[in-house]
């Protein structure tokens, strides 16, 4: 849209993409499955399309990996980090909060038998990705922010997906303390951050604080939850407004101004010299 190509992407074990154990959710394999296909745009595909320019744009998890991948990838235009994930210290006082100590205590437990046992090539030990407050589930949600989450679904699933994600993530979010703000105020390009304010996944705060640390951040942010801005009108003026942003960033913008103001009949309205007698810029 825009002028824009866009690429899209399944992590591994996720969607079209092979890999296996299915369902492994990791910042650490994420992000290489990021560079590996910012890697892809600029070799592979230089010859179709204008990849000199490229911009990343990610949501919730990927919110916080399109901050880490632009912080070590140099000559990243702009950004839009939507609902993004910025600090697991953060997020896990959070869940500890929701689902109370011993649960969060057993959660760590299996996940650190899962972490040992992808090493040594033992069957993966499952959580719930989604499920109610209290529970053992990655993301704990109301009734309402449940059926939000399930409504932005395909009718069919690609790939085989299931309501689970391998719990070794929970100890390599605990060891690892994946914070992609940490990597924000060394961010040179625009950064546009999204924000829901009732957001109980990735709390409205947390991005004011980022939008605060970043050399060229700004806000928009909506009144809805998490979940709310992946459909419907929400949605529809989201996508309006971050295309304006890349074209703007990327000189699309200016380029199709230009072009009009070159196709502009002349007289007097449209005179360049009579402009410039005004004095004008």
């Amino acid at each position: 849209s825009g002028g824009m190509a866009a690429f899209v992407f399944d992590y591994r074990s996720f969607g079209g993409s092979e890999g296996g154990p299915r369902h492994w959710v990791s910042p650490a394999r994420h992000l290489q499955d990021w560079h590996a296909a910012v890697h892809y745009v600029r070799t592979q595909l230089c010859d179709s399309v204008d990849s000199s320019r490229p911009c990343l744009w990610g949501t919730s998890f990927a919110g916080g990996h399109v901050l880490a991948v632009a912080h070590s990838t140099p000559g990243i235009t702009a950004i839009i980090s939507q609902v993004p994930h910025l600090d697991a210290r953060a997020a896990t006082l959070m869940s500890i909060k929701k689902r109370g100590v011993p649960k969060a205590l057993l959660s760590l437990v299996l996940g650190a038998a899962d972490a040992l046992g992808a090493r040594l090539g033992l069957p993966p030990i499952y959580l719930p990705l989604v499920g109610p407050v209290g529970s053992l589930a990655f993301m704990q949600l109301n009734d309402f922010e449940t059926k939000e989450y399930y409504s932005k679904h395909p009718p069919v699933y690609q790939g085989g997906w299931q309501n689970k994600a391998r719990a070794a993530l929970v100890w390599e979010l605990f060891v690892g303390r994946y914070s992609p703000i940490q990597y924000v105020p060394d961010i040179a390009c625009p950064i546009q951050f999204v924000a829901a304010t009732e957001d109980v996944l990735c709390p409205v705060d947390q991005v004011l604080k980022a939008v605060g640390l970043a050399q060229q951040g700004s806000l928009m942010s909506r009144q809805c939850t998490h979940f709310e801005l992946y459909r419907g009108k929400l949605f529809e003026g989201l996508v309006t407004a971050q295309v304006a942003f890349f074209r703007q960033h990327t000189g699309l913008a200016k380029a199709k101004a230009k072009a009009a103001a070159v196709a502009a009949p002349a007289g007097p309205e449209n005179d360049a010299e009579g402009v410039n007698d005004q004095g004008s810029a």
